[in-house]
C-alpha cells in the first residue's frame, strides 16, 4: 500500500474543493486533492449553472483568478441575466423579480474544469480515479484510505477539508465522538431530510424562448421548483428539485410531463458535448450551515457544509467563500502548530461573524421552514400575494427589507394583493380558504420576526470555542419558540 503525505488533503474537485486546496497552496502549504473522477469529467456536476458577476471581487475570494474565468466564452455563456422570474401557471401569476447588480449563467463543466487547471497553476497536486473508503483518525482526523487507479493508497496530513458535497460521505466514516474536543464535539452530521434532490438536462429549442433574460421558476406539486436557465436564446437548462423531507417525485418524467407541454420546446433536442449528454441529478443541501465547521484535524466546506440557499439550491458563491474560509483557517492552523477543533476555529469566524455569508444563509432557513410547515397549495397562494419587493429579500436578489415604513409596506401590499387575487378567483383551484390564507400571512410577519432574531443571533457567533454551547442554547431557544410559534409538533421539528 503506498503511504503520501501532506499538509493538506481536499477531498472534492468542485468549486469548494478548487478554493480550498488553492488557497492554501498559494501560501506555499503542501495539498493534495483527491477527485473520484477521471480528469476529463472533474469539476462536473448537476447545477443550475446561474452565478453573481464573477468580475465582482467582493463575490469571489482568494487567488482563483475569475477575470480570466469570466474572459473565456467557453465559460461565460451567457451575462444577460436580469431577473428571476415566478410562473405560478395555474394561478395566472407571473412575479418579476430584478437582479440588484446582475447575474449569469456558466457552462458548468467548462468552469470546473478552469477551477481545477487553476488549482493546478498554484501548486496543488491533483489526483484522479481516487475513491476514499475510509477516514483515519486518533484523537484527530489524521488522513483518508482510497483507491487510485485500482490500487489501495494510505494519505496522511495535518488538516484534512471535506469537499465532497452534500451528504458527504466523509462525515459518515468519521466517528467525531472519538476526536478530542473540550466537551461535546460541536460537529453534528445532518439529517438526510436536510437535503434535496435535483435533476436536469440542457435542451436544444428550435426558436429563441422569450424569457432568454431572466432566470425562471415554477412550483411543483410538493415543495420545490422546476427551473428554466436560458445558456443562449435557444440552450436551455431544464430541470427540477424537491425536499428530501416530502413524499419523493419522479424527477425525470416529471420534468419530461413539463417540457412536452410547453410549446416554445416542441421539437427541442437534448444537446450533447463531449460524447455525453447533458443529464444529470445531484443532491443539494437545503437546511442553514453546520454550527461548526470544524473538528480537530477537520475543516467543512461547500455543501458539506450547508454553504447553499436553504430556498433556492443557489450555492456557487457559498461554495466559494466556506471553500476560501477553509485554506486559509488550514494554513493558519498548520503555522500555528494547532489543528485542534479550537485551532481551527477561524473557518467558523469568519464565515459567521467576519464576511457574514454563513449567517445569512442561517437566517433565511427560517423561511424554509415557515414553508415547509403549511400545505403546498396554502404556500402557492401566499406566495401569489407576497410583494415583489419581499420576495426579492426571500431569494436573495435584492438586500434585505428593513425598517418599520418598509415592513408596513409589505403588510400594505399584501392585503391589497389579497383583495385583487380573490375578486378575479385566483384562488379557487387550489381550494384554499380565506381563513388559511390568513393564518400563513400570518405566519410570514412572525417569521420575518424570526429571520431578524436568527440574524442578531448569528451576529454574536462566538469568536472562539469556549463559549460555543452558550451560544447554541441560546439558538436552539430561538428555534423552540420558532418551531412553537408556527404550531409544529416535536415530530416535525428540522433540527
Amino acid at each position: 500500500m503506498v503511504r503520501s503525505q501532506y499538509d493538506v488533503i481536499v477531498v472534492g474537485g468542485g468549486i469548494a474543493g478548487c478554493f480550498a486546496a488553492a488557497t492554501a497552496a498559494a501560501e506555499g502549504i503542501d495539498v493534495v486533492q483527491l477527485e473520484r473522477k477521471p480528469r476529463e469529467e472533474g469539476g462536473f456536476i448537476a447545477c443550475g449553472d446561474a452565478i453573481k458577476s464573477p468580475r465582482n471581487p467582493r463575490n469571489y475570494p482568494g487567488p482563483i483568478d475569475m477575470d480570466a474565468i469570466a474572459d473565456d466564452e467557453a465559460v461565460l455563456v451567457d451575462n444577460n441575466i436580469e431577473q428571476i422570474e415566478w410562473w405560478d401557471e395555474q394561478l395566472d401569476v407571473r412575479k418579476v423579480l430584478p437582479y440588484e447588480e446582475g447575474s449569469n449563467v456558466v457552462d458548468r463543466y467548462e468552469f470546473g474544469q478552469r477551477l481545477l487547471e487553476q488549482a493546478a497553476d498554484r501548486g496543488v497536486e491533483q489526483h484522479y480515479d481516487t475513491v476514499v473508503h475510509e477516514v483515519t483518525q486518533n484523537d484527530r482526523v489524521t488522513g483518508v484510505k482510497a483507491i487510485r487507479d485500482g490500487e489501495p493508497v494510505t494519505y496522511e496530513c495535518d488538516v484534512l477539508i471535506d469537499a465532497a458535497g452534500a451528504q458527504s460521505i466523509l462525515q459518515d466514516m468519521i466517528d467525531f465522538e472519538g476526536l478530542d474536543t473540550p466537551t461535546e464535539p460541536t460537529f453534528e452530521v445532518p439529517h438526510y431530510t436536510h437535503f434535496g434532490s435535483a435533476y436536469r438536462e440542457i435542451i436544444e429549442t428550435e426558436e429563441p424562448v422569450e424569457y432568454h433574460n431572466a432566470i425562471v421558476g415554477k412550483p411543483l406539486e410538493e415543495m420545490g421548483y422546476i427551473w428554466y436557465f436560458p445558456r443562449t436564446p435557444t440552450v436551455i437548462n431544464v430541470g427540477l428539485g424537491f425536499q428530501m423531507n416530502k413524499e419523493p417525485i419522479p424527477l425525470t418524467d416529471r420534468l419530461r410531463r413539463d417540457v412536452e407541454n410547453r410549446p416554445e420546446f416542441r421539437g427541442a433536442t437534448v444537446a450533447e458535448k463531449f460524447d455525453r449528454k447533458d443529464k444529470l441529478g445531484s443532491s443539494i443541501a437545503l437546511r442553514r450551515p453546520l454550527d461548526s465547521m470544524v473538528a480537530p484535524g477537520y475543516l467543512a466546506a461547500g455543501g458539506a457544509a450547508g454553504t447553499t440557499h436553504p430556498i433556492t439550491g443557489k450555492g456557487i458563491r457559498g461554495a466559494a467563500y466556506s471553500g476560501y474560509s477553509a485554506g486559509r483557517a488550514a494554513v493558519q492552523a498548520i503555522e500555528d502548530g494547532d489543528v485542534s477543533e479550537d485551532g481551527l476555529w477561524e473557518h467558523n469566524r469568519w464565515l459567521y461573524r467576519e464576511h457574514g455569508e454563513a449567517a445569512k444563509l442561517a437566517s433565511w432557513d427560517a423561511y424554509n421552514v415557515a414553508a415547509s410547515s403549511i400545505d403546498v397549495n396554502v404556500l402557492r397562494a401566499v406566495t401569489a400575494l407576497l410583494p415583489e419587493t419581499e420576495l426579492q429579500e426571500i431569494v436573495g436578489t435584492s438586500t434585505k427589507v428593513d425598517g418599520l415604513k418598509s415592513k408596513a409596506l409589505v403588510g400594505t401590499g399584501v392585503l391589497r394583493n389579497l383583495v385583487t387575487e380573490y375578486r378575479k378567483g385566483t384562488f379557487e383551484t387550489l381550494d384554499v380558504s380565506r381563513g388559511e390564507l390568513y393564518e400563513a400571512i400570518l405566519g410570514v410577519r412572525k417569521t420575518r420576526n424570526y429571520v431578524s432574531e436568527y440574524e442578531r443571533q448569528y451576529e454574536a457567533y462566538p469568536a472562539d470555542r469556549s463559549s460555543f454551547e452558550r451560544w447554541r442554547s441560546e439558538r436552539n431557544r430561538i428555534d423552540r419558540a420558532f418551531y412553537d410559534d408556527l404550531g409544529l409538533p416535536p415530530s416535525d421539528y428540522k433540527y
